[in-house]
This record gives structure tokens, sequence and C-alpha cells, in this order.
């Protein structure tokens, strides 16, 4: 069985993949992807050496995963609206100012066909992730023993992760990756 996250950047994919090795899956975050005649894939040695794969390129091919490899769970971590756009608009990957190295062109044509946009744009990506939102409800409708949306940012975390893949719920905190650090007292 492999396990997906496919919520997008900034709803808690880091998270859930810390989570999941502390689970003892081998999980991958942001997986490597290649291209070839315009379609965008996992690098198969991803999907070959782990057990779990978080973020954008998962969440763009999950349909294909799940025919590929079928018996496997979903996890599409979600968040409010409001903060997600504000950590994508703070998040500095998403500005112009990144530097689309050779390398990374495909994360850049990623990005176009997941969001509409390279770089942050407050509309493109609010209507990118009420799409993938629907496509992701629809797509699983029938089928609720395979997704489990977690909101991380809220608090969701053990009981419904540990629940949803038959695990004991680990003596350690959930994990928490990106969460900003309250600054400091004077």
């Amino acid at each position: 069985m492999k396990i997906f996250g496919i919520g997008l950047s900034r709803t808690g994919t880091t998270s859930l993949s810390s989570a999941l090795e502390l689970l003892g899956y081998r999980s991958f975050h942001f997986p490597f992807i290649r291209s070839f005649l315009g379609k965008i894939y996992i690098k198969q040695q991803y999907l070959d050496n782990y057990d779990a794969l978080t973020d954008t390129p998962v969440a763009l091919l999950y349909k294909e995963l799940d025919k590929k490899y079928p018996g496997s769970k979903f996890i599409y971590t979600v968040r409010d609206m409001d903060g997600w756009l504000a950590s994508c608009e703070k998040y500095p990957a998403f500005h112009p100012a990144s530097d689309f190295s050779e390398s990374n062109k495909i994360t850049a044509r990623l990005r176009r066909r997941l969001f509409g946009s390279e770089y942050f744009d407050r509309e493109k990506f609010k209507a990118a992730y009420l799409r993938h939102e629907s496509e992701v409800m629809e797509y699983f409708k029938d089928r609720p023993e395979d997704l489990l949306v977690l909101n991380v940012t809220t608090g969701d975390g053990w009981e419904p992760l540990c629940q949803f893949l038959g695990k004991d719920i680990p003596e350690v905190p959930f994990p928490n990756k990106n969460k900003k650090k309250a600054p400091a007292a004077n």
C-alpha cells in the first residue's frame, strides 16, 4: 500500500510527511519530477523507494497514482482559504525573484498546470484551490475509506491519521513543521 498526500503546498504537507515517517513509513516530501512530451511524471525511484509521497507533484497526479497503485490511501491536507493564501503569498518560491534554473523549469510548468500561474496570483491560486478541492471530493465520493481530509492547522493530527492508517498513536507530539514562531517578547 502506498500513501499519497494530495494537498496543495502550504497546507501541512511537510508536517504530514514527518508524521508518516514517525509512524514508520518511508516518506518523501515533494518528490522530484520529470517531463516527457509535455507530460509531468514523478521520478520512478521515488515511487519504488518510498511508501508515502506528499505535496504538489502528488496533488497534480493523484488520479494516475490511484490507477497505478490500487489500494493506496490518500490524505488531502487542507486549511482555511485566507490562511492558505497568506502563506502562499509569503512563500519566497512563489515569487518572480525565485530563480527557475533549467532544472526547475519543470516545477514552473507544474505550477502553471496546477495553479494557472508560475508565481503567486491571489485569484488564480484561490480558483485552483477550490477546483482541486472539488475534484478531490468528487473523485473519492464513493470511496470514503480511501481518503482522509486532514487540517493540521486547526489541530487535526495523530487521532484521525492513525485511525485512517490503522496505526497506534505515537507518544510524541504531532509534527508542525512550518508553523511561524511568535516573536520573542522584549
